[in-house]
This record gives C-alpha cells, structure tokens and sequence, in this order.
C-alpha cells in the first residue's frame, strides 16, 4: 500500500513539472511569436509604405528627376495604403493579426513645396546625377567649391558696381550741374559785354550832341545792367548746388566704402576729387564775379546822374532858345558853342565809367555733343533689350507666363556650395536664352523653350520682361567693372581727354577738363558695357576685367553710337565669361540673397510646365499636391496563440477573435539616407 502512494506521488510530480515546463516553453514560445508578429507587421507597414511611394509622378521624374507622390485627400492615401497591406493581411502563418482601414492614421506629411524638401532632393539627386563630373566655367574646369568661390568674386562686383552707379545717378555724378555752372560764367561774361555795348552807344548818342538817342540807348544800358545782375543770381545758384551736392556725395562716399574694393574707392575718390578740385578753384572766379551787382548799381547811379544833367541842360537851352525869340537884339545866336561843350563834356564824364568785365577763362561747351552723350547715359533706363539683340534674333514674347510671386513655403538652408550646385541643377533642367533657333540638344529634358533662368533670376511675368531685367543687370556690372579699368589705364585716360578737348569743351580750365574727362569715361564704359552684353548674346565671351586688347569701343565711334543707337557685337571676343557663365554666377548671387525665393520660382516653372508642355498636358495638375514624405500611425488587432484554444482555429483557417492591439509607425522620406 505504501509503494503505491509513492508511485502515485510521483506521476503527479511528473505531470505537474511537465505542466509547468510546457507553461513555461509556450509562453517564450509566445513571447517570441509576439515579437516576430510585430516585426511582421512593422515589415508589412514599411513595405507598403514603399509601394505607396513607388507611385511617383513619372513626369516630374523624367522632366526634372524630382520624386513626388501625387494624391487628392488624406483617404486616398490611407486606402492606397490599405490595399497594400493585403497581401500581410491574408497570408495564413503564426501572425493572426488584421488591419482595418480606419484604425489607419496619417499623423505628419510633407509637401515638396514644404520646409527645405525640394532642395534636399535637388541635391541629393545632383550627388549622382551631375557631379560626377567638374563644372565647366570661363573656359576651364572647377570643382563645385572652387567655383562656388569664384563666383560669390565675381557677384560681389555687381553689388559694388550697383553702389558706383547709385553714385553716379543719385548725385547726378555726371557734368549737368557743371554744366550750369559754366553756362551762368558764360552768361555772366555775355552780359558784361553786352553792358559794354550799350555804354558805347550812350557814349556816340552824347558825342553826336542826340539826347532823345542817348535816352533810349540809357535805358538799354540799364537793362543791361540788370540782366548782369540776373547772370550773377544764376551763378551763385548754380555754384551753390554743385557745392551742396559735391559735398553730398563726398559724405554718400564715405558711407558706401565698406561695399567697394580698394580699385573702386580709388576710381570713385578721383572722380570726386576734381569736382571738389573744381568747386574750390571757383573761389576767386566767385569772389570776382558776385562784386559784379555792387558795380551795377554804382554805374546805375552815374547813368542817372549823366541822364539827370543832359535832361538839365536840354531844359536851360530850351528857355534860353525861348529868350532869345522873345529878345530881338540876339535872334541869331544859336547856342552852338554851348552844346558842343555840355555834349563834349558829358561824353567825357560817361566815358569815363568804370565798366564790368570778367577777367577769368570762359569755357565753351559744345552742347549738341554733350546731349549726345547724355543720351547714352540715358539708354540704361530705356528700351536695352532691341539694342542688344543680335539682328535676325527673335523677341521674346511678353505674354505673361510666369508667376511673379509663388505662393509655397518652401525654404532654403543651403550653404554657398550647395547654392552653385542647385544653380547647375537649373541650369540642366531650365532654359535659358539661346542665339537663334535652339537645337533639340540644347533643351532641357522637358523641351520648355520659355527663357526660365532669367525668370529665376528677375521674376517678372513675361520672357520680355525678364530677359530685359537680366541684360540691364548685365550692363549694370559691366559698366562698373569697366569703369575701374579706364580709371586706371592712363593711356585710356589720355584717350578721353583729347576727346574732351577735341569734340566736347574749349577751356582754359584744366579742372574743368579734367571733370568732363572722367564724364566722357563713364560713357565709354557704359557704351562698352552694352556692346560686352550684345557679344554675349551672340554667342561671345567677355572677360571680367577687359585689358587693351580685348577692349573694343573706340572712343571716337561714342557720338555716332549715341545718334543712331546702333552698337556691333565683338566678334573676335572668345576669351571670359560666357552668357551662360553669367547666369551661372547671378543664380549663385541671387540665391546668396534668397535662394528660397528661386526655389520657389523653379516650382512655379515645373508645375506650369507640367501643366501645359508634351503631347499630354495635365491641365490639373498642382505640385502642392506632391508628398515628400510621410508619416502613418497603424493599429493592428490580434490575439496570444500559444494560451487557450486558439492555436487550434488556426490550423484549421480561420483567425482568433481580438484579443488584443499594439500599435506600430512607419516613415518614409525620398532623401535615401532617411529611410
């Protein structure tokens, strides 16, 4: 009886540790089938997530190489999302979880034209789709960095040369207010003359014994007299406003220095400094001219007094004359010895009037030349465009194709290089101005023929209007740059001065000279500026800094190219910069200033194209419609396997009512290192 109580002890030792062993292995079985389950899920919601982002648009890719998912509302996506899933949702395995469609949750999506999403997928595609190969730049070849360098060089000119023009305009920096000046020392030295004049015509009026001449003649005199004293008021005016701006701009000057380079300051300082050269040179002719209004009125005074003493003696001779009628012993005396003698006399006295003249040198300005040359400084401000188009080439059209300003967000953090490198990237996919028809190969992938770099760069509406904007820029720089070489190449100086001497001034004023030389100066490298830009727009090359052999506008061709406005291209030029060097180095400026506002152009111009271009147009297609990435939140329901009965349903088939849920996310992004 006692073996059988312990042989019965023991079997129910053996079945409760065999029951405990098994609880024990089902439960890590469990665990472990837990955690694959959720693994599976997580695969089975980052595959899909996969499959859903496989859906790009394909005409983005192939135009622009620019991955975007195109969808209408968030349900869409979470029901494309959905019918991914499937194939997870119905495989029969150890994973009875499921899926509905509403326990799916989009929590964070972006937009390409979001944050900095379109330029972190620019230049993760521009990686492997340019650089692998060195950027061609004035000739040679260049890292993206090296470039980057020589660019932001080259840009900084343009934000010096727009401060030396902003001199030249806001100053009126050119020869107007000498102008006057010189005009009112003529007009005063006229005047004076003229005064001389009329006091000759007194003179031979009393010498000729005529008083009602001398009357006339006197008040003539008198006027002459104040028309010296108008001249002089026009002077000092004058000479009072190109002081007061001279100085003006010498303190403008001082302010604007930080933004030029040492040749800058050094040309502006010497184009400054004959002006003040000239101001202070006309202390004396000042001085000399402005006691001219005291004289006048002291010779006033003396004509009165003569004209007082001729209307006397007329009237004495007139009652003398009347005596003698009235007495009949002297009816023949005729009072001749007495009006030679007052006649004689009072010639004397006049002739003896301290008259006014100008002592000092008079210039003449040739004013139809000088009107000539303003009007080339004037061209800047007009219609640049027709002057600069080769002949033959076609206008660009000037209906209004571009958004002037797009509505995105999109941002930008780019640094200097990755700015140059998202300048390359518009630059292969956008077009640009070409001379004549462009070839096929000279398109970019989409075949848009509108000129969209320079949209980039001016952000008018129009091709018209921004190829305008663009060669006015182009003309800008290049008259600064130009202008710091004739400052310092004195063979070119020398040039300029014999056509001052020549064609535009007789003086005898060398700091007058020397101003109307650095006037004519800035013609030449403006009038040079615009045959640089017509080159470039005929396919040539300008160099950034001309020398004596690459500058091509003879000084003496100014007069005629300001009459007829007609400028040749200089078709020797093959050595710089070309146009599309020049666009090359704007959108690295540009995009320095605010490269998210040429982001967002460059959307502006995909969307457009997309919209309209190829043999199929998606006339309803909308870029803020693309996701970049996105973010989906996943509830999955499911229930333990390995406790109670529900292994059993799922051998046979069927799955085991909920029991419990866990939730999972998954994100997906284009950028490949954040999958």
């Amino acid at each position: 009886m006692l073996r059988k109580d312990i042989q019965s002890s023991v079997t129910i030792f053996m079945a409760l540790s065999f029951t405990m062993i098994a609880a024990l292995l089902l439960t890590i079985v469990e665990s472990c089938r837990t955690a694959g389950e959720r693994y599976f899920w997580q695969v089975a919601a980052d595959a899909s997530m996969e499959s859903l982002f496989s859906q790009y648009h394909r005409t983005l890719w192939e135009n622009y190489r620019i991955l975007g998912l195109q969808y209408r509302t968030d349900g869409d996506l979470s029901e494309e999302f959905y019918d991914f899933t499937e194939p997870y949702r119905t495989a029969h395995n150890l994973f009875p979880g499921n899926l509905k469609e509403e326990n799916i949750q989009l929590s964070e999506h972006l937009h390409i034209t979001e944050d900095t999403c379109f330029e972190e997928e620019v230049l993760e595609y521009m990686k492997y789709g340019l650089m692998d190969s060195l950027i061609h730049f004035a000739g040679s070849q260049h890292n993206e960095a090296d470039i980057s360098k020589e660019m932001q060089t080259i840009f900084k000119r343009t934000g010096e040369t727009k401060e030396i023009r902003e001199l030249q305009k806001k100053y009126s920096l050119d020869s107007n207010d000498l102008k006057m000046v010189e005009n009112a020392i003529f007009n005063v030295d006229a005047a004076a003359k003229n005064a001389a004049a009329c006091h000759h015509d007194c003179w031979s009026s009393l010498a000729s014994e005529s008083p009602y001449s001398f009357y006339s003649q006197k008040d003539d005199f008198t006027d002459s007299l104040n028309s010296i004293d108008s001249a002089v008021r026009e002077f000092s005016s004058a000479a009072d406003n190109l002081a007061i701006k001279v100085q003006e701009l010498r303190d403008d000057f001082e302010s604007r220095k930080a933004a030029l380079s040492s040749e800058g300051i050094a040309a502006i300082e010497a184009e400054i400094s004959e002006y003040e050269n000239y101001v202070s040179g006309n202390g004396t002719v000042r001085a000399e001219i402005e006691a001219m209004p005291s004289q006048s009125e002291n010779l006033r005074r003396e004509a009165d007094r003569v004209e007082n003493d001729v209307i006397e003696f007329e009237e004495w001779l007139e009652e003398a004359m009347e005596s003698c009628d009235d007495d009949d012993d002297d009816s023949d005396y005729d009072f001749s010895y007495e009006i030679t003698a007052f006649y004689n006399s009072a010639a004397g006295d006049w002739n003896s009037f301290p008259l006014i003249s100008y002592n000092g040198n008079v210039s003449k300005i040739n004013n139809t030349n000088k009107q000539i040359l303003d009007q080339i400084s004037g061209f800047v401000e007009g219609n640049l465009l027709s002057m600069v188009l080769p002949k033959n080439q076609e206008t660009p059209s000037k209906t209004k194709i571009n958004v002037g300003n797009p509505h995105f967000t999109t941002d930008s953090t780019a640094n200097p290089v990755e700015i140059a490198i998202m300048g390359e990237y518009a630059l292969k996919y956008f077009n640009y101005y070409h001379q004549g028809v462009p070839s096929k190969e000279a398109l970019p992938p989409s075949g848009n023929t509108n000129l969209e770099i320079e949209y980039l760069i001016g952000g008018e509406e129009s091709d018209y209007e921004n190829l305008s904007e663009f060669v006015t820029k182009l003309v800008t720089l290049r008259e600064g740059l130009n202008l710091i070489y004739l400052y310092t190449d004195t063979a070119k100086r020398n040039e300029a001065k014999a056509f001052v001497t020549s064609f535009l001034c007789v003086t005898a004023n060398p700091a007058l000279i020397s101003v109307f030389t650095f006037f004519v100066l800035g013609i030449w490298a403006l009038a040079q500026s615009i045959k640089d830009v017509k080159t470039l727009l005929s396919n040539g090359k300008v160099p950034v800094f001309h020398d004596s052999e690459s500058w091509s506008m003879d000084i003496g061709d100014l007069l005629d190219f300001g009459s007829s406005r007609n400028i040749e291209a200089d078709n020797n030029s093959k050595k710089g910069l070309s146009y599309r060097d020049y666009l090359r180095t704007f959108l690295l400026g540009q995009g320095i200033l605010d490269q998210s506002l040429i982001n967002k152009r460059m959307l502006s111009r995909m969307e457009k194209n997309i919209q309209s271009a190829g043999k199929d147009p998606e006339t309803s297609f909308s870029i803020e419609d693309c996701l970049y990435a996105l973010r989906i939140d996943i509830q999955a329901d499911t229930r333990h396997v390995m406790y109670d009965n529900g292994f059993i349903p799922l051998v046979y088939g069927s799955n085991p009512n909920k029991d419990y849920s866990f939730n999972l996310s998954t994100y997906y992004k284009y950028k490949n290192d954040t999958h």
